[in-house]
């Protein structure tokens, strides 16, 4: 029996797109195994159709072009399951490569865990001018989080999803985060709680370059800091209760407090100093979120 898996790939503006659509017809894919590609454009005018089409059929892929305006990820995430035809669907950023066995990789996790979702790494690869610091630290590149070797949520830039499971069913990303990011976050949290199980491929390789903007403390920040906004509502609902959001504050403010101590103490050694005033950042938008800030817009 044939498998059918759809790629998506929401985008931006970006000419990387055609080294992302290389790297897919690259694929070593098992001989039962179909591929097609949906591409949701997000600028505000389909200016990179021309360029998008034109590469799929050079190199053969069966392409599906989607304008899902504007400058909402959100919004262009569900442009692609809304165009899904097929039971899997692979999410891949617009400026990654994938490894040649990426997507079969993928799969076959899926199949031998019985996930409902798989993630695979993505590998970063940073400009000749990024500070020593935060080639060291490694902090671009992405892989599950395990919480007593489980994986409560997820991302987008390489994960398979199986459409065909009751915890993903009609299940779309939040429109109010595509502008600050984390709609991913809140994505998968969702289908964990519903019961859809996460594992991960490590051999399903993605890589991704650093723009040298992003390789600065200051947009590692404002990323930390937006994403402890993103994670409070993961553990905290409406109906938690007074005392759950206070016990929730003191326990982000502590460790607020010791990330502060660490960085002060760790002052002299410049990696383990921003890794720990990091850490801080996540903890502080915890606790901003839970005094009912808003997500801060990144995108």
């Amino acid at each position: 029996m044939m498998v059918e898996i759809t790629i998506a790939i929401c985008t931006y503006k970006r000419v990387e797109i055609k080294e992302t659509l290389a790297s897919i017809a690259e694929q070593v894919l098992p001989e039962d195994m179909e591929v097609r590609v949906v591409v949701a454009d997000n600028d505000v005018e389909p200016t990179m159709r021309k360029v998008i089409e034109k590469t799929a059929n050079k190199l053969g892929i069966e392409l599906t072009y989607v304008h899902a305006p504007s400058r909402n990820i959100s919004i262009a995430r569900n442009a692609c399951l809304n165009n899904c035809k097929t039971q899997w669907l692979a999410f891949i950023d617009d400026d990654e490569t994938a490894s040649k066995t990426w997507l079969s990789e993928l799969y076959k996790t899926a199949l031998n865990e019985n996930a409902d979702v798989v993630l695979g790494p993505v590998e970063s690869v940073y400009p000749n001018d990024a500070p020593n610091w935060i080639v060291k630290c490694d902090l671009h590149s992405t892989t599950p989080v395990f919480v007593d070797g489980v994986i409560e949520t997820g991302y987008t830039c390489n994960t398979l999803l199986n459409l065909g499971s009751e915890h993903l069913k009609n299940e779309r990303f939040d429109l109010a985060l595509g502008k600050s990011g984390g709609e991913d976050t809140d994505y998968f949290s969702r289908v964990f709680k519903k019961g859809a199980k996460l594992k991960y491929a490590e051999k399903a390789t993605v890589c991704e370059p650093v723009p040298t903007g992003r390789a600065t403390l200051n947009w590692l920040a404002k990323r930390r800091f937006r994403m402890g906004q993103t994670y409070a509502p993961t553990k905290y609902t409406a109906i938690s209760g007074k005392l759950f959001t206070v016990k929730f504050m003191l326990k982000a403010f502590s460790k607020f407090a010791f990330c502060l101590v660490m960085t002060i103490l760790w002052c002299l050694y410049p990696s383990k100093r921003y890794s720990w005033f990091l850490r801080g950042c996540f903890h502080f938008g915890v606790m901003t979120k839970l005094t009912g800030m808003n997500n801060i817009e990144l995108y």
